[in-house]
């Protein structure tokens, strides 16, 4: 069974299609999303469209949650507040009753994994630390938990005491593995489709080999250009544009 996994698209369907594309080639049976279908980007109900056609477990992010109406962006900056107004606004009321319907995580995937869109303490909290996945492994039901939110491609493992760590990676010709073939408890982020953030522009998603016992992550270039003239078009924040072409 193979598992293709994303998250964070934030309406940019350059991006997605790729990334479809790209795990097409690396097969996969079903698909999983730990959320922020909307936001930031140009295309939302393009990309809920296409989250759609995959028919796959998915469930709501931030963004998702405040675009479908179930919440102000209180919490949002400037940039990413103008943005996902804009999009609650062109968003024909039956797209934004579908993202006000998505599941909040966790949700399970398996006996053995589940999804949640930032972290199990509260879809809004983020996992960027070592401190902060153990705080999330205490409360972690499954072994395997697949997350978003941070934008950022990683995956954190316990040690023999018990504390998050970084695990081993390993190279192969089209994507970096990491092994989860063991009993340990395993924290993934898939990194984001749309708007990665870690100084890599290219679109990232990840696929989980069960038989193989892995975590595949893959990079997948797009017409970033494309989708910045799209942002113009429609005037979204310029911060927005600009950031697309820089991985930030």
């Amino acid at each position: 069974m193979r598992y293709f996994v994303l998250s964070d698209i934030h309406s940019n369907i350059e991006a997605l299609e790729v990334c479809i594309d790209r795990a097409k080639q690396a097969g996969y049976d079903s698909v999983l999303c730990c959320g922020d279908l909307v936001g930031y980007g140009p295309n939302p109900a393009e990309a809920i469209d296409m989250v759609r056609e995959l028919n796959p477990l998915v469930i709501r992010g931030n963004h998702d949650r405040v675009a479908g109406g179930s919440d102000d962006a209180k919490q949002f900056n400037l940039h990413a507040k103008r943005a996902i107004y804009w999009t609650r606004l062109i968003l024909p009321d039956s797209y934004r009753e579908y993202l006000k319907n998505l599941p909040l995580g966790p949700v399970d995937v398996t006996e053995e994994a589940q999804l949640v869109h930032g972290a199990i303490t509260d879809e809004d909290d983020y996992i960027f630390t070592q401190a902060d996945a153990d705080e999330n492994f205490d409360l972690a039901e499954r072994r395997i938990t697949f997350f978003g939110h941070s934008h950022f491609p990683v995956v954190f493992t316990v040690d023999e005491e018990g504390h998050a760590v970084y695990p081993a990676t390993y190279e192969f010709d089209e994507f970096t593995a990491v092994k989860c073939d063991g009993t340990e408890k395993f924290f993934v982020n898939p990194g984001s489709v749309g708007q990665p953030r870690d100084g890599d522009a290219r679109a990232s998603f990840a696929i989980w080999d069960v038989d193989h016992g892995r975590i595949e992550f893959y990079r997948v270039e797009y017409p970033v250009q494309l989708t910045q003239a799209k942002m113009r078009e429609v005037q979204l924040p310029s911060y927005l544009i600009e950031r697309l072409a820089h991985g930030r």
